[in-house]
């Protein structure tokens, strides 16, 4: 039975993609009524701007999810105001994404029973970490994490091995005792197995990925509630 549970966050605890999109389509209402900018213009210049923040301007580490740093690009680019506006893009974004977000189907009830077994908890991810308080905040589970890792704090993201080292430095425990829930195979997957970790592929769109990384599917929380794995 496993010690500590380490989990990835965005799409693994909940749905990234979806929160994402209703948050941008905010963000597009506001740059008509404010900033007087089409949706096509605004999409164009906003898809620009984040290619140039993770791709041209850094390579890595948390800072290149920065949401200040696409919104101030994107302005940059529409010729407008950063200093008048980046702000209340960054409010508009994240209350939209906030307000919309729901855990996966019985993620919450898996974390609590395995807190309620005394396993440690962990969380890893890339992404900065205030935004990332906020969302377990809101997702109700702030009261169940032990610790959590991102890549502002390494400098470095996943599959790098000082992700998985410093949760496992954190929660105080070996690596074959502890288990990785994420839903990238690349990212999660081969980083986790890398350093020992058990991975398990969350999957819940049953979508079909080769590996040649050994890992365990799980398409529902629901599935392993009563798996010896972590339960006795």
């Amino acid at each position: 039975m496993f010690k500590a549970v380490i989990f990835d966050i965005d799409g693994t605890i909940y749905s990234y993609v979806a929160n994402d999109k209703i948050a941008v389509e905010s963000l597009c209402e506001y740059a008509e009524n404010v900033l007087y900018v089409d949706e096509e213009e605004f999409r164009t210049a906003y898809n620009k701007a984040k290619r140039i923040v993770k791709e041209e301007r850094l390579k890595d580490g948390g800072a290149k999810h920065s949401k200040v740093l696409f919104f101030q690009t994107t302005l940059e680019l529409l010729g407008k105001s950063a200093f008048r506006y980046v702000l209340e893009m960054y409010d508009v974004y994240w209350n939209s994404f906030l307000a919309n977000m729901k855990p996966f189907d019985g993620a919450v009830e898996f974390i609590k029973k395995l807190k309620s077994t005394g396993v440690k908890i962990s969380l890893c991810t890339d992404m900065t970490a205030h935004i990332q308080y906020r969302k377990i905040k809101k997702l109700g589970l702030d009261h169940l994490i032990d610790f959590m890792v991102t890549s502002e704090e390494t400098g470095l993201e996943k599959p790098a091995r000082v992700m998985f080292e410093l949760a496992l430095q954190k929660l105080n425990v070996e690596a074959e005792d502890t288990a990785f829930f994420g839903d990238s195979l690349e990212r999660d997957i081969e980083g986790a197995a890398r350093v020992g970790i058990t991975p398990f592929w969350y999957n819940d769109r049953g979508i079909f990925q080769n590996t040649n990384v050994p890992c365990i599917e799980v398409n529902s929380y629901w599935d392993i509630m009563d798996s010896e794995k972590f339960f006795k």
